[in-house]
């Protein structure tokens, strides 16, 4: 009984629960079949290119991981993946199929062309994330386009870092090599920092033979550093013939941006071979464990499924995808969470020919995305307006691999592989922050960044032969050798020499059948301009009009021109000029005066100032007027010696002052330049000479200029002679005494030497001819070519010296007259004592006597 009730009790209990336990089941595959929605991707790249097959395998790897962890996630994105050849129309036509055939929530785009900005326009008219695996040429607003999403650096910062590198090794200039198209493009607007010489742009169809004509024209041209920026497909061609070429040996640089630095371990063996010495850029991803586990599993899944791949290492483009595919599923869910009932809606726009669905969540995902922030594989995953950068960049080197030699970021500019040496130097592109460098042709002497390349430079050379001093250009008639001499040819030889390399040249004289000058100095330097001559070296003066064809080096002469005139004046009483009469009389008082005031103190004690009344006057005037040659005799008294020292440091500074005006005066002929009396010859070259005269003439040699200022402008010559100061000074070496030189003002600016605009040989030159005159050797060789030494001031030739008055003394005869008038009543004061003292005596001498008499009378009388 008891047994039958069990059973009966048992069967109850467990046909009610598995009446219970059959809805349950039936009820959680409902949840796990409706429950789970579709988030619908679409992913465009390149099936056929290296970016597209990194980036695919890496989405599918993504989209596996995530969900495979987090398995309870209502959400899960289904990637619709299509292939767009590379072609920008086809990219459009892909989106616009997908956008037809699926409600997307979002657009993975993994190229880097101008079909990105058109998807940016599409996404905000459908208001879906468009999200772009590269940074679209120029960096697009996400103000404008704010439906966008960008991974990597922007043009910006690839042309800063560029730069840092062209600063760091002290290049002047670099030559850009870049694909022609919409992504490699950019880049030519964006450069900064530093020079492009030039720029050349390859397509993407160019052939071999169209590369190597290119890379023959830049061989032609004197710079060694070339930046390059393209496909990963162009610039194995382009090193492969470059090297060929024998532009990857000694002497070269080349540097590549991460377009090209992020697939050079995926390359083919010859063209990493091709690269070795190459300093490239690409984005620094911080080493974890997680990347490492990654990459094995990468690798391990691609050799087993994909042949294609297993020549292709991990590179920034496929962890960034990883990471952006957590990011946008991760967003899903949240939309999910907080906004379930938008995912269902769905919106249908009429674009022209066709009918698409948009997603309502749009706008609510994007916002999603832009928020994330986690920690995956390729470090700490955050997006700054509507971007992700790298927060730093390595500095790579190809050799036998590619190595770190440091690392560069927008704030700090180049820093060393050793963090902790970077917080104390900031903004900093110093090359010592580098590791050591290997260059192409395995040399880690850093090249100069231009090469002559061996060429023998074609100097041109004036045959004018004017002033031989400078220039001499002589034809030798046994060996039929030009022989050229001078000062300008010294010059360049000593700098040449002062280089660190060798420049090997040859002068050529810029000479006509006949042996003279084959046209003016503009001439000669237009035959540098039009590239008949690599140089000229001369008396060549500095222009600014001729900087339009041409640049110069630092002047090697002094700067602009001299005005020669004789050293004559006819003014009989020219020595009175240099004092104002009032400065005269006041002179002549002081003297009279001063010669008083010593004979007083010193006629009581002296013999010298006694005698008769003639004598002592003549004796006052001889002894001051003898203070101008300092032969005045020794006083006595102290008194008297103080006074002299005063007067004979007045007399030194009125002496001296007058001596230097008056050899200004005799120096300086007042000449009028501006008068019609008188004719000056003015040098060619001498151009926007404020000074008016009635007639110019040419330059000629210096007995020519001799002769026209011996015979004057009333006799068929000149008065005077404007030229640039290195021909004066050539002019006064040789008649020193009857010539001397005014420098008048600098508006020409010397000599130089010619060179092609932005030729690299201009600095270096410039330097070296610094060096020659810190060295005084610049100076050493102008005393050998012409002496310095002749008369040369720097007056003004309109004006001159200004005659001197009693202000310019005026605290001088204060002085003198204070020290005589205090020396005389010092003296007065003496006289009044001892004549105090001696008529005191003289009182008690005849007290004494009268005392005496006094009592003598008494003792008389006693």
């Amino acid at each position: 009984m008891d047994f039958a009730r069990k059973v009966k009790w048992t069967f109850f209990v467990v046909t009610t629960l598995f009446s219970l336990v059959q809805p349950l089941s039936t009820n959680h595959t409902s949840i796990n079949d409706t429950a789970i929605e579709m988030i619908h991707v679409g992913l465009i790249l390149d099936a056929q290119s290296w970016v597209g097959k990194i980036v695919d395998s890496c989405i599918s790897m993504a989209i596996s991981d995530f969900y495979s962890r987090n398995c309870h996630y209502q959400t899960k994105l289904v990637v619709h993946t299509r292939d767009s050849g590379g072609d920008p129309l086809l990219l459009l036509s892909q989106a616009l199929v997908l956008l037809e055939n699926f409600k997307l929530d979002a657009i993975i785009v993994a190229e880097n062309s101008a079909g990105v900005k058109i998807l940016a326009e599409l996404g905000s008219r459908v208001k879906i994330p468009i999200i772009s695996l590269f940074a679209a040429g120029l960096s697009l607003s996400s103000f404008e386009y704010p439906h966008l999403i960008q991974i990597g650096e922007d043009e910006s910062s690839r042309a800063k870092a560029i730069a840092a590198i062209v600063e760091a090794f002290s290049w002047r200039s670099a030559i850009l090599i870049y694909e022609d198209n919409d992504s490699a493009r950019p880049i030519l607007s964006s450069v900064t920092g530093f020079r492009l010489d030039q720029h050349v742009a390859l397509l993407t169809s160019s052939t071999d033979e169209e590369i190597v004509e290119q890379l023959m024209k830049l061989m032609s041209l004197q710079m060694t550093v070339y930046v390059v920026h393209m496909s990963p497909i162009l610039a194995s061609r382009l090193f492969l013939n470059a090297k060929q070429l024998g532009m990857m040996t000694q002497g070269y640089a080349w540097i590549t941006t991460d377009m090209i630095t992020n697939f050079m371990n995926s390359m083919d063996p010859s063209v990493f071979e091709s690269m070795q010495g190459v300093v490239g850029f690409k984005p620094h991803i911080p080493a974890s464990k997680e990347l490492r586990k990654f990459a094995i599993r990468w690798r391990s899944k691609n050799l087993n499924e994909n042949k294609n791949l297993e020549e292709m290492e991990m590179n920034a483009y496929g962890i960034w995808s990883y990471d952006m595919v957590w990011a946008v599923a991760t967003a899903a869910e949240r939309v999910m969470t907080r906004h379930p009932h938008i995912l269902h809606q769905e919106t249908r726009l009429n674009m022209n020919f066709t009918t698409i669905r948009s997603s309502e969540s749009g706008l609510v995902f994007m916002d999603e995305i832009l928020q994330s922030r986690f920690k995956g594989i390729s470090g700490g995953f955050q997006l700054t307006n509507g971007r992700l950068i790298p927060k730093e960049i390595e500095i790579v080197n190809v050799f036998k691999g590619d190595r770190i030699i440091g690392y560069w970021n927008p704030e700090n500019g180049i820093a060393s592989i050793m963090k902790e040496e970077n917080h104390t130097e900031t903004n900093s592109t110093s090359s010592s922050k580098l590791e050591g460098v290997i260059w192409p042709g395995g040399t880690m002497n850093i090249p100069k960044g231009w090469s002559l390349r061996g060429k023998r430079l074609r100097i041109g050379v004036p045959v004018t032969n004017q002033f031989r001093e400078l220039m001499s250009v002589v034809h030798d008639p046994q060996t039929k050798d030009v022989i050229v001499t001078g000062f300008c040819v010294d010059v360049f030889k000593e700098a040449v020499q002062s280089l660190d390399y060798e420049v090997h040249y040859d002068f050529i004289p810029f000479e006509d059948a006949n042996g003279r000058m084959a046209g003016s100095y503009d001439d000669l330097i237009l035959q540098v301009y039009h590239k008949n001559y690599d140089a000229v070296v001369g008396d060549i003066t500095i222009i600014s009009r001729r900087f339009a064809y041409v640049d110069f080096t630092l002047p090697f002469t002094d700067l602009g021109i001299g005005v020669v005139v004789p050293k004559i004046n006819n003014d009989i009483w020219v020595f009175l000029k240099p004092l104002c009469g009032d400065l005269w009389i006041t002179v002549a008082a002081f003297f009279i005066f001063t010669g008083v005031v010593i004979w007083f103190i010193e006629r009581p004690i002296n013999e010298e100032f006694q005698g008769s009344p003639s004598e002592q006057i003549g004796m006052i005037f001889w002894y001051s007027f003898s203070t101008l040659v300092f032969s005045q005799k020794k006083p006595l008294s102290n008194l008297s010696k103080f006074v002299v020292i005063i007067w004979v440091f007045v007399v030194l500074i009125i002496t001296s002052s007058y001596t230097a005006t008056l050899a200004s005066m005799l120096t300086v002929k007042q000449i009028q330049l501006s008068s019609r009396d008188n004719d000056v010859w003015v040098s060619s070259d001498i151009s926007n000479f404020t000074f008016e005269t009635r007639r110019r003439r040419t330059n000629h040699s210096p007995e020519e200029y001799a002769d026209a200022l011996r015979r004057g402008s009333k006799n068929g010559g000149v008065s005077s002679i404007i030229d640039e100061i290195p021909n004066l000074k050539v002019f006064l070496a040789k008649y020193p005494s009857d010539y001397t030189m005014i420098k008048s003002k600098a508006i020409t600016g010397g000599f130089g030497f010619v060179f092609p605009k932005r030729s690299p040989l201009v600095q270096d030159i410039s330097s070296a001819i610094m060096r020659l005159r810190e060295e005084k050797r610049l100076e050493m060789m102008e005393n050998k070519w012409f002496n310095s030494e002749s008369s040369f001031t720097t007056l003004d030739p309109e004006s001159n010296p200004n005659r001197l008055n009693i202000h310019s003394f005026g605290g001088l005869f204060l002085v003198t007259g204070i020290s005589s008038i205090s020396a005389l009543g010092v003296c007065l004061f003496q006289k009044r004592q001892s004549i105090k003292i001696h008529l005191n005596s003289s009182v008690d001498s005849l007290k004494g006597y009268f005392n005496v008499k006094i009592i003598g009378r008494q003792k008389e009388r006693s």
